[in-house]
């Protein structure tokens, strides 16, 4: 083996080794499926239905942003300025933990329930 195969072997073996170092290092993207699960599970459970006090909720869609599933609700009106109150209003339409999205997002993924008024005076979110 000549020196110019030696030097591209261990070229090409200090780059793999580089890449997959790199790539392992790299957070896991967002799965479409975790998008498609999350927006049927909101079509089939609509807020009102989990919480009496939240008729008129419009269910925006979820979308990812970055390394959260954000789900977004259209309200009719400011919540109540109790922020432990509206905080528990929030996580009251986060998914049981019983559901198989939490099987599949990794620990360093998050689903954030977003709520905005329609003059977007009103905005909050919480973490699930």
């Amino acid at each position: 083996m000549d020196l110019f195969q030696k030097f591209r072997e261990e070229f090409l073996c200090a780059a793999l080794a580089a890449l997959s170092l790199t790539a392992c290092g790299q957070p896991k993207p967002i799965s479409y499926e975790s998008l498609v699960w999350v927006n049927k599970y909101y079509i089939e459970h609509p807020v009102a239905t989990l919480n009496a006090t939240a008729g008129g909720w419009l269910f925006r869609g979820a979308r990812e942003a970055g390394m959260d599933i954000r789900i977004g609700f259209l309200i009719p009106g400011p919540m109540m300025s109790d922020l432990e109150r509206r905080k528990a209003v929030l996580n009251s339409i986060c998914p049981a933990k019983t559901e198989p999205i939490w099987q599949v997002l990794t620990p360093d993924q998050f689903l954030v329930i977003d709520v905005w008024t329609d003059d977007n005076k009103f905005k909050d979110s919480t973490i699930c």
